[in-house]
């Protein structure tokens, strides 16, 4: 028999795919609309686009803003999966298997700090050797 957070996740698997849909389908409804809307020999204005990343002005700049804000957002996850683990540590008292997925999960969650990390010193590495030319 399943379970209830299984059939939950089922019916909230189908989200993305309404997301997905509709990003295509309400663009052309819009249009079609205000197409319908306007008079024939409307003139057109020029349109001008402004930037709404103040500060970002490149691709380069665009990511290392993204891994910005991942590593402000993991920083507090990898912490507590460390003081989970120790906590697994402490309730294990004593029993191997337990102690074993204690350390374990104390194992990933360092292996997954030290990939954020490397991921920002890698990044602030290619942008020197960038810059540099």
């Amino acid at each position: 028999m399943k379970s209830t957070f299984q059939s939950l996740l089922k019916y909230l698997a189908i989200i993305p795919v309404f997301f997905f849909v509709f990003s295509f389908a309400g663009p052309i409804i819009v249009v079609n609309t205000v197409m319908a809307a306007q008079p024939a020999a409307a003139p057109v204005s020029p349109v001008a686009l402004q930037n709404p990343l103040k500060n970002i002005n490149s691709i380069d700049g665009l990511l290392v803003a993204i891994l910005n804000i991942v590593m402000i957002l993991m920083v507090p996850v990898i912490v507590f999966f460390i003081i989970f683990a120790g906590f697994k540590y402490v309730m294990a008292q004593g029993n191997a298997s337990q102690v074993e997925e204690a350390t374990r999960a104390l194992t990933y969650a360092i292996i997954g700090g030290v990939l954020i990390l490397g991921a920002v010193a890698i990044s602030q590495i290619i942008k020197n050797v960038v810059d540099s030319f």
